[in-house]
Parts: C-alpha cells; sequence; structure tokens
C-alpha cells in the first residue's frame, strides 16, 4: 500500500464507518484534516459557531439514525466547549464521536498552549477516551472507538490526536473497506426466559418501566405485544414518550402508579429516576433487561438481571407467557387489563384544564393543543429541559410513532435546536420542530446562522415566558436570578435570514403556526415567538391545579 498522511487516515476510517456529517469549527490543529475533507464528497463538513452547537446536531443526528456522527474541534478550548453536547450524548446513549486535534506530541507536559488533559476530562462522560500515541495507531484507534461508540448501549467516545501525527506518513495497516457495526441479538437461557415469566404471571400488580433501550433495539412492538398479553402498564422513563403511542390503554405517564406494584419489569432503562424508585414498595420483585450491565442492580438489587437484546429478550418472553397462560388466568389478565385501561382514561379526561384557553399571556396547554392539532403524525419534536418540555408535554401532547420525541436527557439547556438540525439533515422531508425556552434559545441562537448557511429549515418555537421557569417555581419572591430580559426574537431572527413571527393572542396562534410550517416546508427555517404566561403558578400542571381548585 502507498503511504498516507495521518490526517488522510483519519478521514479514511470516517469514509469506512460510513459517517456522512462532520460537525465542528476549525482550527489550527485541525488544518491538514479540514484541507483532506474539502477533497470527499462523500462527507458534508458543517461549521458551526460554537462546539455545544455542534456537539449537539451530531448528537439529534446520530440519536435518530442509530448511526455514528463526528465533532471535530481543536485542542482545548474548542474541546473543552463541547463538555455540555458529550454529556447529553452520554446520558441519551448516542455514538458521537468527538476528534480533537492536540498540541504537538513533543510540546505536551513543557506548557504548551492549550496543553490540558483531555483524556482525564472526557473519560467520565464517554464510553471511551483517549490519546493517540503514534502517527501509526490512528487507523486502529480510531477503528476501535466507532465499535466502542456503537456496542450495546451506544454512547459518546473522545479521541485526541496530537497535530504533528497529522502530517506525518503512515503506511495503512489495513484497507479502509466499509465496515459496518456489529449488534448482539443475544438471549439468555430458556430456563431464565420461564423463570421471568412465572414471575410475570404469578404478580398481581406488575409494572413495566421502559427507557430508551427499547427504541435502540427498535423493540417497540415487542414492548406493545408483552404489556397487552401481560395486561400490564407502561410507565415510561423521563422523556421517553414515544415509546409507545400516547393514547395506548397500557401506556401511563404518572410514576404514581409505582407505589401499588408488586413487581417492576425494567426494559432498556437508564434508571436515572430516583424519585420513581422511592415509589416503588421496598418489597416488590425487581426484573430487569438492559443493555448494559452498568445498569443492574444501580438502585435497587434485582431478582433477575439480564443484559441483551431488548428485542429477543421481549419476544422470548411472550412466547413463554403465549404457552402458560390458561382460561383462568387469561380471565384474570383481562379483568387487570380493563382496570388500567380504565384509569387511563380518567387520566385523559383530566389532562386538559377547564379554562383560560384564550388568556393572555398565553398558557402552555394552549401552545401544546394548537402545536399538537397542526403537526401531522410523523413530526419529530425536539425540546429542552424547561417547565414546558418537562411537565406540561409529558400531560397535553400526544405521540404516535417511536422515535418522533427527543430531549436532553442530561438535563442540559441547548440541545433542541440544534440538535433539530442534526435531526433534519437525516430527515429532509419530515417536519422537524425545535420546542426550545427563551433561557435554552439565548444559549445557542448562534446555530440559527448555521440552519440558514446549510440550508437546514426547521422550525423553531420559542416559550417566551422571561424566566428561567424550571427554577422559578420553586423559589419565593422575588426570585432571584430567574427573571429574565430578552431581545427582539424576531428582530434577532430576521437579522439571521430566518422567517420569524411573535404571537400574544392564543387565537393567532394555530395560523401563526401553520404559516411558519409552510416556510419551513419552502426550504426556510422559521421561528415562531410565543408570548406565555410568566406567573410560577402555570409552571407545572401540579402547581396550577393545586392553585386552581376552590378552597
Amino acid at each position: 500500500m502507498n503511504k498516507i498522511s495521518g490526517a488522510r487516515a483519519v478521514v479514511e476510517c470516517l469514509k469506512s464507518e460510513g459517517v456522512k456529517y462532520v460537525f465542528g469549527i476549525a482550527g489550527d490543529s485541525l488544518i491538514p484534516i479540514l484541507e483532506v475533507l474539502a477533497d470527499t464528497p462523500e462527507i458534508r463538513y458543517i461549521s458551526v459557531r460554537h462546539e455545544q452547537v455542534a456537539t449537539h446536531m451530531a448528537d439529534g443526528y446520530a440519536r435518530h439514525t442509530g448511526k455514528p456522527s463526528v465533532v471535530l474541534v481543536t485542542r482545548a478550548s474548542g474541546a473543552s466547549n463541547t463538555v455540555l453536547g458529550v454529556v447529553t450524548a452520554y446520558s441519551s446513549d448516542s455514538p458521537v464521536v468527538v476528534i480533537a486535534g492536540l498540541p504537538p506530541v513533543q510540546s505536551m507536559g513543557r506548557g504548551e498552549y492549550q496543553d490540558f488533559d483531555l483524556v482525564s476530562l472526557f473519560k467520565p462522560i464517554t464510553k471511551f477516551s483517549y490519546q493517540v500515541e503514534c502517527a501509526s495507531k490512528i487507523p486502529y484507534i480510531l477503528h476501535r472507538a466507532f465499535r466502542i461508540a456503537l456496542h450495546g448501549r451506544p454512547g459518546p467516545v473522545f479521541i485526541g490526536i496530537p497535530s504533528n501525527f497529522l502530517s506525518e506518513e503512515i503506511e495503512p495497516p489495513f484497507s479502509f473497506e466499509r465496515r459496518h457495526g456489529t449488534w448482539t441479538a443475544s438471549c439468555p437461557p430458556q430456563e431464565v426466559i420461564e423463570e421471568i415469566a412465572d414471575m410475570l404471571l404469578k404478580s398481581d400488580n406488575p409494572a413495566i418501566l421502559a427507557g430508551n433501550g427499547v427504541n435502540l433495539s427498535k423493540a417497540n412492538e415487542e414492548l406493545r405485544i408483552l404489556a397487552e398479553t401481560l395486561a400490564a402498564p407502561v410507565i415510561p422513563e423521563y422523556c421517553q414518550l414515544d415509546l409507545l403511542p400516547t393514547a395506548h390503554p397500557l401506556f401511563i405517564h404518572d410514576h404514581k402508579l409505582l407505589s401499588d406494584i408488586d413487581l417492576l419489569f425494567t426494559v432498556g432503562t437508564n434508571i436515572p429516576d430516583f424519585y420513581m424508585w422511592t415509589e416503588v414498595p421496598k418489597d416488590a420483585k425487581i426484573i430487569q433487561v438492559e443493555l448494559d450491565a452498568v445498569q443492574l442492580c444501580k438502585v435497587r438489587p434485582a431478582d433477575i438481571g439480564v443484559t441483551a437484546d431488548p428485542k429477543a429478550v421481549l419476544n422470548a418472553i411472550k412466547d413463554s407467557l403465549t404457552r402458560k397462560i390458561d382460561d383462568e388466568i387469561r380471565n384474570r389478565l383481562k379483568r387487570r387489563y380493563e382496570r388500567i385501561k380504565g384509569l387511563k382514561e380518567h387520566l385523559l379526561s383530566e389532562r386538559w384544564p377547564k379554562g383560560e384557553w384564550n388568556a393572555t399571556p398565553i398558557r402552555p396547554w394552549r401552545l401544546l393543543r394548537d402545536l399538537r392539532e397542526t403537526l401531522g403524525p410523523d413530526a419529530i419534536l425536539t425540546h429542552d429541559s424547561g417547565s414546558l418540555s418537562t411537565y406540561w408535554l409529558s400531560r397535553c401532547f400526544d405521540f404516535y410513532n417511536p422515535k418522533t420525541c427527543y430531549c436532553c436527557l442530561g438535563g442540559v439547556m441547548g440541545f433542541a435546536l440544534p440538535g433539530a438540525l442534526g435531526i433534519k439533515l437525516a430527515e429532509p422531508d419530515r417536519d422537524v420542530v425545535a420546542l426550545v425556552g427563551d433561557g435554552s434559545f439565548m444559549m445557542v441562537n448562534s446555530a440559527l446562522t448555521t440552519s440558514v448557511q446549510y440550508d437546514i429549515p426547521i422550525l423553531i418555537i420559542i416559550n417566551d415566558n422571561s424566566s428561567y421557569m424550571q427554577i422559578k417555581w420553586r423559589q419565593k419572591p422575588p426570585y432571584l436570578g430567574s427573571d429574565l430580559l430578552n431581545p427582539d426574537f424576531v428582530k434577532l431572527a430576521e437579522s439571521f435570514g430566518v422567517y420569524a413571527e411573535r404571537v400574544e393572542d392564543p387565537r393567532n396562534l394555530k395560523q401563526a403556526i401553520v404559516r411558519c410550517l409552510n416556510e419551513t416546508r419552502n426550504g426556510r427555517t422559521a421561528l415562531l415567538d410565543v408570548l406565555t404566561v410568566s406567573d410560577p403558578r402555570y409552571a407545572t400542571p401540579e402547581t396550577y391545579f393545586k392553585t386552581s381548585r376552590p378552597s
């Protein structure tokens, strides 16, 4: 084989992994890679104005497609700016590969400009953090990094490459042919499956706690069938609102249901919600089916813990249950199904407030209802960690299909806008909407110029309540630090070349959404600034219904 530069080796590795997009900001330590990318039509380079935006875009693309996405950054300042995005990707099982150009190896440890220990910085928030020791190892390390990012429970990796290696000539150690990630459709021994099925049938009041692993293994249909076979409610983990259709009788968005169970079956979870586990009775049996052994027994000891592909395990359990269910059990399960269905109908009957639909400033439920009625069932929604997204969305917004709801599972503000851009690259023919708070939007509004520059038309809806409402509702007056002074978002957006409107009257809301969607369908990004109520009593359904009921 002819010798190639380290930079060429990097790009050839990306091509062999099927990488279509690289997100980043140009830096002096990256110039050799950028010059090779400029002559590589198979990979599109997306330049952003902040590395957090690059990482969120990569995360959105990787999460939606299940394919690896690459962030290319420079030295310490550029790499450290990706931390919030990497935390989000790590919390969201997203195979984002961060590649950083480092100072020349001969100057490391001698006070070189921006010479910091980035490997240690990224180690706690990635599956793999590594610095390449010599140019000849670039292909090996990158190939390994992609395998780690994709294998088992996906997640981000960090690779640092000293800049002098990029100009060195190396002999490729193997051919750069297209490579594919591996997925092991493993399943535990049949006796374990039978034991799980027996425990589920003996339970009087089981519940299923389902997480992102269901989407990762494309096990949504298997989850639905198992829940219906067992007549067990499915409770989604935080923000996993699209695992089943919202209207499904067994899909219950209320963790308080866990307080009465005698068995909890978890599948594909991260189990970050300690408040959920405080609801689970101490004597309840626990069965876990997870992609990663790290998740087993993380919060509570499990009676049975399985590390395997959720799709394969759910299928096997369903088959075992079907063989074991006789007429007596079937009648018992039917009664349980009707009871849970009645509970779901009751919850749906109380989901909407009785009044204030035309009140100004606009109420959260009016915004969500009008948005849902305007969007098609296949539209994709990204949202941030504000009170509207965290609380009202799960109560007042229906999802119909898997992989149509994405949020920042790490609690980071700023994912929704750039995340939507990454998803739109993967889904150019679908409506993609970023529902953002005014606080989150101001952190990443430079993404507007990326949207315009690279023709990535999405709809951004700002929940403009002039506050960090997620914090404000927990405070007492004067709400120190939580009230915001906002710019004119319409003028700001228009200065980027974005179509923009502002809505203050709820009666004008739906038509404004329609106009903005039409702009995006014609290839232009649109922004809708919705003036919403800033009173903390409206922050969550709990605070609203508590204060609006007569004493």
